[in-house]
């Protein structure tokens, strides 16, 4: 705990106090003196009063969204016993705007209210606490006490990386063997070749160039969704940024391949260990992510 630019304040008030020291001093009346002796005591309690009631401030977040993504905001309930600004701290956020939580009168059993505080996380990552810094100037807004404090989330919250560019090579499951070599699989719905017109096919599929030189309608005919999964590991380097840019790349081509409706086994190392399990869609693909080291 500690204030929070005193030097402009205490000299305000030192300031003040010399002035009517002076004053008091060369009138030499009674109740000049009896005002300045109070109006020390205001202004001290103005300068410490803060510390005081920083001491018996209690914060706690209330609320948070079980998932989020980098980039882009999140909010959190919190609720204050007393009038203070609270504002968020690394991690998972860097530092955001302030607000100011607890009742809008210091009244005896005043029922607290609740807030939102945002947060802008920059990274992936699993997030039980967030860090914020907690300040004061009650009583007179003389002099702001401030004090970093961490608060426990009442639940997890799991940052999923951005989406990036889809540029992943990837394998299908029979390829796991060590003789096999690794390819690239076919996405569903490309171009496979031409063949003759049946009675369903979509007029959108004529082809007509093959159409014109054989005299009869020709349509493209398209790859079939294969039923093999489509294998992803991912492996992230140490630098932290190198690991973010390639937890996009890997939502990215996640995102990519469960558009094409093919089965995906996702690969990663988290903190219990490796992690090898089939991804159905993009929320769990990020949770994934987000828990990979």
């Amino acid at each position: 705990m500690r204030p929070v630019k005193p030097l402009k304040p205490v000299l305000g008030v030192a300031g003040v106090l010399a002035l009517w020291w002076l004053v008091a001093h060369n009138s030499g009346s009674g109740w000049i003196q009896v005002i300045g002796d109070g109006l020390t005591g205001t202004l001290l309690a103005g300068l410490v009063g803060p510390a005081f009631a920083l001491r018996r401030a209690k914060v706690r977040i209330t609320q948070t969204p079980a998932d989020g993504t980098a980039g882009r905001p999140v909010e959190l309930t919190i609720t204050a016993n007393t009038r203070v600004r609270v504002t968020a701290r690394a991690p998972p956020a860097p530092p955001g705007p302030p607000v100011f939580a607890g009742p809008a009168r210091a009244r005896p059993n005043a029922e607290p209210r609740t807030q939102t505080l945002s947060l802008l996380p920059t990274h992936r990552g699993v997030h039980r606490a967030v860090q914020v810094e907690v300040a004061t100037a009650a009583p007179f807004a003389l002099l702001w006490w401030s004090r970093r404090q961490t608060l426990d989330l009442p639940g997890e919250l799991v940052v999923a990386p951005r989406r990036g560019p889809a540029d992943f090579p990837v394998t299908a499951a029979h390829d796991t063997d060590g003789d096999a070599r690794p390819h690239q699989t076919t996405a569903a719905g490309a171009p496979k070749g031409v063949r003759e017109y049946q009675p369903g096919d979509s007029r959108r599929w004529v082809h007509w160039p093959a159409t014109a030189h054989t005299g009869r309608v020709m349509v493209r005919e398209m790859e079939a969704p294969t039923a093999e999964p489509v294998i992803l590991t991912v492996a992230f380097p140490p630098d932290q940024e190198a690991a973010e840019r390639l937890a996009e790349s890997a939502l990215g081509s996640l995102a990519r391949l469960l558009d094409l409706d093919l089965p995906v086994i996702l690969v990663t190392t988290e903190a219990g260990g490796p992690v090898r399990a089939e991804v159905r869609d993009l929320r769990q693909a990020g949770r994934r992510l987000a828990r990979a080291q």
